[in-house]
């Protein structure tokens, strides 16, 4: 079965149904469909969800047959089974015990889905955190982007441009260092050379329609 036709069957909205980010993932995440070991995706959904609760947890367990699933989500509601290889943590998402107690059942943190809160300030300083745990050559995925300038949430588009731009500007910098050095390895730079997190680890950035894909260097 196809990642799509696992998430029709477990309803989840990322589905072509619904929101069809199910396209993007199809592609992003075919070539290492056998290797992922490890998924962590905030926000499962709760008494408040119009969808249905774990339903994408249940989808990437499926697609991603080695992985285990860990889910975290701040309402205690989602503190349910959702099958084998799917653990639930409940707290919130940007509390860094709750997101440690997470990583720790993950074997690799392969995968980062945020599909959490949609509040710009609280998915920035998500991925802060959880960007330098994320394994050398990890995907960091951030979910439903279109609400980055929704002001019920409290967002100003501001706050998550600011990220974008951040990790563009990383780009840039790792981008003349490989140039100027002519090789692609970073650990052949100067250990007393500054760079920052995002100047050292970023590969690429990909903007989709309510989904932004951040991949790390494998090294």
């Amino acid at each position: 079965m196809t990642l799509d036709e696992f998430a029709i069957e477990y309803g989840t909205d990322k589905a072509s149904t619904h929101h069809n980010y199910t396209a993007i993932y199809e592609r992003v995440f075919a070539p290492i469909k056998d290797t992922t070991k490890g998924v962590l995706e905030i926000g499962i959904g709760g008494k408040n969800y119009k969808g249905v609760v774990g339903s994408s947890l249940k989808m990437w367990a499926s697609y991603f047959e080695e992985a285990q699933i860990v889910g975290v989500d701040i309402d205690p509601s989602a503190d349910l089974e959702y099958g084998d290889r799917i653990t639930a943590v409940i707290g919130d998402q940007t509390r860094r015990s709750v997101l440690d107690k997470a990583l720790k059942l993950l074997p690799s943190v392969d995968i980062i889905i945020d599909d959490g809160a949609h509040i710009n300030n609280l998915t920035v300083a998500t991925f802060e955190y959880l960007w330098p745990r994320l394994r050398p050559g990890g995907i960091y995925v951030i979910e439903d982007t279109v609400c980055v300038g929704e002001l019920r949430l409290g967002n100003t588009r501001a706050q998550t441009e600011q990220l974008v731009l951040t990790l563009l500007r990383g780009l840039e910098v790792n981008g003349r260092i490989m140039a100027k050095g002519n090789a692609a390895d970073f650990y052949k730079i100067n250990s007393d050379y500054v760079l920052n997190e995002y100047e050292r680890w970023v590969e690429s950035v990909e903007l989709y329609r309510g989904v932004y894909v951040i991949r790390k260097r494998p090294k």
